[in-house]
């Protein structure tokens, strides 16, 4: 077996795991954890861009940070 072969089994092989583990979340977790990535890439992007953050922006990582920690009991 190639290191390409080899690479590309154990990648497949982590990519359906992954896909097991998101099945097993509640829906309220899928959405945490949805919401989370989507506001990451938009406070990523306008930092990226503008070298500056909304407060809104800020407001909304919060939320997603209280979000995160609730779903998968966080707050120890």
């Amino acid at each position: 077996m190639t290191n390409h072969e080899h690479y590309t089994k154990e990648r497949k092989k982590k990519q359906a795991e992954r896909a097991k583990a998101m099945k097993s979340l509640t829906a309220e977790q899928l959405q945490a954890i949805f919401k989370t990535h989507s506001t990451l890439r938009d406070a990523i992007s306008m930092i990226t861009e503008c070298q500056d953050l909304y407060l809104s922006d800020i407001r909304k990582l919060e939320q997603c940070f209280w979000d995160i920690q609730n779903e998968f009991n966080l707050e120890q």
